[in-house]
């Protein structure tokens, strides 16, 4: 397993990921039992620390009523006032501890992966309910739709995530900073109209915009354009294929007839990342 998965946990339960890297995430953890253990694993501790905030809570509460002093003779009662300002207090602290601690987390089963079915059971001891449950097993898994394999797959150049540094009046520097703050509606704004000076960089920041924005429609339409010709001519055939596939109405025999061809193309940048998508695909329609 690839050990930055294990710090991406607990911003994958928080919804922090990105919708690209959150389905990157969701195609290792069905692939791999580990990963999925550690996820559940993960929630379950958060779980315990909640049910041991609860406890302490609990204990705090049951003390302050032994430490109460019994009452004087006379028949006078005990100083109800006191103990209720107590409780309040333990019971603000309690609250503030679990918000302060414990966040709330997402189920950690993928979204597109079924949890292990459950028999009806009578209520058992807390230490079962921590149990940890088995990952499911390959063969009951439904199979990931395409758009999660094709968003998995992206990668962004890195070339587009260098600043240009450039002055105000250069509109493609402008799109170039607004593409590495995640800006991308900006980025398409600034690239309406493609600059004279440089089309094809510019039409190729946008395609890219668009693809990471979720314009999947937008961005093959970009791509497609980009094949015609030019340096990008390649690059913009991967990419182009990968917002094919995220599209409902999109013609499979289109999409798997270009993912074969740059497979079988060694001298194509994008072979090994086409050979790996292959594999997935492939083991998906089985």
């Amino acid at each position: 397993m690839n050990d930055s998965y294990y710090d991406q946990i607990d911003d994958y339960h928080l919804g922090r990921l990105p919708a690209t890297e959150s389905a990157a995430f969701e195609v290792a953890m069905a692939a791999d039992p580990i990963l999925a253990t550690a996820v559940r694993s993960r929630r379950l501790e958060w779980e315990a620390q909640e049910l041991l905030a609860e406890q302490q809570l609990r204990i705090q509460i049951r003390q302050a009523f032994a430490e109460q002093p019994p009452p004087p003779p006379g028949g006078r009662t005990m100083p109800w006032k006191g103990i209720l300002l107590t409780l309040l207090l333990l019971l603000a602290a309690g609250i503030f501890f679990l918000r302060k601690t414990t966040p709330t987390p997402k189920e950690a089963t993928p979204a597109n992966t079924p949890a292990p079915a459950q028999s009806p059971a009578p209520v058992q001891e807390d230490k079962e309910k921590n149990q940890v449950a088995p990952p499911p097993m390959a063969d009951t898994q439904k199979p990931l739709p395409l758009r999660q394999l094709a968003m998995a797959a992206y990668r962004v150049p890195d070339g587009l995530t260098q600043t240009r540094g450039a002055d105000a009046g250069d509109t493609l520097g402008l799109a170039y900073t607004a593409f590495t703050q995640k800006k991308y509606a900006r980025v398409v704004q600034l690239l309406i109209v493609l600059p004279e000076n440089d089309p094809q960089e510019a039409l190729l920041l946008r395609a890219h915009a668009h693809f990471a924005a979720g314009q999947y429609a937008a961005a093959r339409r970009d791509f497609k354009d980009l094949e015609v010709g030019g340096i990008y001519r390649r690059e913009a055939q991967w990419f182009g294929m990968l917002a094919e596939m995220t599209l409902p109405d999109a013609d499979k025999s289109t999409w798997t007839s270009t993912l074969q061809r740059i497979r079988k193309d060694n001298k194509h940048p994008c072979q090994k990342a086409a050979e790996t998508l292959w594999k997935q695909v492939v083991n998906r329609d089985k």
